[in-house]
């Protein structure tokens, strides 16, 4: 298993979003709030709306609801594990768009934001960061650009042997184009460790303290505080607790981080040596 996080791109997972392109979910993002689209995804939306009705269109944008959905379609998409016929409606979809012919065309594209986000994670180790907080890895933890849809939040799936998120460059404003990851490092790295940190709580969780799981945001959120000031300095990451705390109607936020952080040093001074299993009872009350 890699002792990193590895940047790469997944045509499974781009072929989902753009099942989600050729759908109205990009327009009912819009109406969540208005935005500019990656133009890799506007030019998806265009190319692939002629096959609005196919089959496999319709059954994803159902699946994918209001976004309760996104982690479990990405999931089956990383899987191969989709219900009975629904896989070969998804691949009479990828021959019928000429999916091929799209990713040639923005290969270009997808390239610039792995070279960009391999440049962001460089600048701290967030794979050591995840062991120390969580405990040791047995999945390898791979980050992909979400260049396609859906284009305003992250989504993370796994697999036996994988934890993948993605998640979509930084939104610039009003008309402009995103930034690219490397424009806006210390939000992408915030957003990045906050859907790792979420992802693997959920999967780490015991079972017995299931009860945290409606938590897990608000742990990741205090999760990638800690991670954006070890990376990028305090006032980095305290800039990020008030914004999100404000923004999600977090309240709790800034106790949860410091609740946290005394657990994070214990852990690295060699305590709870299970990670999360050891100490998830410490954070029954803060949630």
């Amino acid at each position: 298993m890699s002792s990193s996080i590895e940047v790469r791109t997944d045509d499974r997972l781009r072929l989902t979003g753009a099942l989600l392109a050729a759908s109205d979910w990009p327009d009912y993002e819009q109406t969540v709030k208005a935005y500019k689209a990656h133009r890799a995804a506007d030019a998806a939306h265009k190319f692939f709306a002629p096959h609005r009705e196919h089959p496999a269109v319709q059954s994803v944008r159902r699946w994918a609801g209001q976004g309760e959905g996104l982690n479990q379609l990405y999931s089956h998409a990383l899987n191969g594990d989709w219900p009975a016929g629904f896989g070969a409606s998804v691949e009479d979809f990828k021959a019928a768009s000429n999916l091929a012919a799209f990713l040639d065309e923005t290969q270009a594209d997808w390239a610039q934001a792995e070279g960009d986000a391999r440049e962001v994670l460089a600048r701290a180790d967030l794979f050591h960061f995840l062991a120390d907080l969580l405990g040791p890895q047995t999945r390898t933890l791979i980050f992909m650009p979400q260049l396609l849809f859906p284009g305003m939040r992250a989504v993370a799936c796994h697999s036996a042997g994988e934890v993948v998120v993605c998640v979509p460059p930084p939104k610039a404003w009003g008309t402009s184009l995103p930034w690219r990851y490397t424009e806006r490092h210390d939000e992408a790295l915030a957003q990045i460790s906050e859907a790792f940190a979420r992802s693997l709580f959920e999967i780490l969780l015991p079972a017995e303290h299931a009860a945290l799981k409606p938590g897990a945001e608000v742990l990741a959120l205090a999760a990638a505080v800690l991670f954006l000031r070890q990376a990028e300095g305090d006032a980095a990451g305290d800039q990020f607790m008030v914004m999100e705390k404000k923004t999600r109607g977090l309240k709790q936020l800034p106790a949860v981080v410091a609740r946290l952080e005394p657990i994070l040093a214990d852990r690295r001074a060699g305590q709870y040596p299970a990670g999360l299993a050891d100490y998830a009872s410490q954070l029954t009350g803060q949630l």
